[in-house]
C-alpha cells in the first residue's frame, strides 16, 4: 500500500511539473491554490480521474464520489466568501450529479447507505443553506432543486433497504435531521411532512459541463471507468 501511495505522489507532482511547463501561462495566472483545488483545473481533472480509476471497491467507490462531491461545495463556498458568485449554481449542479451517482451506486450494488453519507449529507445541506443566503431567488431555487435530489436520492435508499419498521425509522430520522438545518423559508419539503417537494424544470448555467470525475461513474451503474 505504500508503494502505491509513493507512485501517486510522484505521478501527482510528475502531473503538476507537465502542466506548468505545458501551459505556463494559464498556470501563472490562476492562483496556486485553485491549481490544486478548483474542480475545473486540470490537475485536479487528472486526480479525479486516477482516484476513480483505482477505486476498485462499492466501498472505495462511494469514498471517492463523496470526496469529489465534498470538492466542489467547498469550491462554491469559497466562491460566495470571495463575492464570485458567476460558477456556484454550476458547482452545486455538479455536487448533485456526484451525489445521485452515488445514490444509483449504493442501489445497483445493493448495500446498505453508510452513515458517513448520511451525516455528510446532513452537514452538506446547512452548508448549502449559507451558501444561498445572498443569492438571487433564482439561483436559490436552482440550487433548492439540487438539494431536493441529493436528500431523496439518500431517503429513497434508506427506504429501499428493507420494509422493516427500524429502516423506515432511519428514513424518517435522516428527513427531520435535514429539516432541522434548513432555513424555515427552503421549499424543499411539503409542509409537515418528511415527502421531498417536486422541484421545477430550472437548469443551472453552466450546468452542461459536468464535474471532472462525475461522468466517469454512470447513474446505475457500478463501475468506474478511466
Amino acid at each position: 500500500m505504500s508503494k502505491f501511495y509513493r507512485f501517486l505522489t510522484f505521478l501527482t507532482f510528475f502531473l503538476v511539473l507537465f502542466a506548468f511547463l505545458s501551459f505556463p501561462s494559464q498556470a501563472h495566472a490562476a492562483p496556486l491554490n485553485d491549481i490544486f483545488t478548483s474542480p475545473d483545473s486540470f490537475i485536479v481533472k487528472i486526480q479525479e480521474r486516477i482516484e476513480s480509476f483505482f477505486a476498485f471497491t462499492t466501498d472505495r467507490k462511494i469514498i471517492v464520489l463523496e470526496k469529489q462531491a465534498e470538492r466542489r461545495l467547498a469550491q462554491a463556498e469559497s466562491l460566495v466568501k470571495a463575492k464570485d458568485i458567476g460558477k456556484v449554481s454550476s458547482l452545486i449542479k455538479s455536487y448533485e450529479t456526484l451525489k445521485e451517482n452515488q445514490g444509483n451506486l449504493i442501489k445497483e450494488a445493493s448495500t446498505t447507505v453508510p452513515a458517513e453519507v448520511k451525516e455528510h449529507t446532513v452537514q452538506q445541506q446547512a452548508r448549502i443553506e449559507n451558501i444561498k443566503k445572498d443569492l438571487s431567488k433564482e439561483t436559490k431555487e436552482i440550487i433548492e432543486n439540487s438539494q431536493r435530489t441529493v436528500i431523496k436520492t439518500v431517503i429513497d435508499n434508506l427506504q429501499d433497504e428493507s420494509g422493516t419498521t427500524e429502516i423506515e425509522n432511519e428514513a424518517s430520522e435522516f428527513a427531520e435531521e435535514v429539516k432541522n438545518v434548513l432555513d424555515p423559508g427552503s421549499n424543499i419539503f411539503a409542509p409537515g411532512t418528511n415527502e421531498v417537494t417536486p422541484g421545477t424544470l430550472n437548469v443551472a448555467p453552466g450546468a452542461s459541463e459536468v464535474a471532472p470525475g462525475g461522468n466517469d461513474i454512470q447513474p446505475g451503474k457500478t463501475d468506474i471507468v478511466p
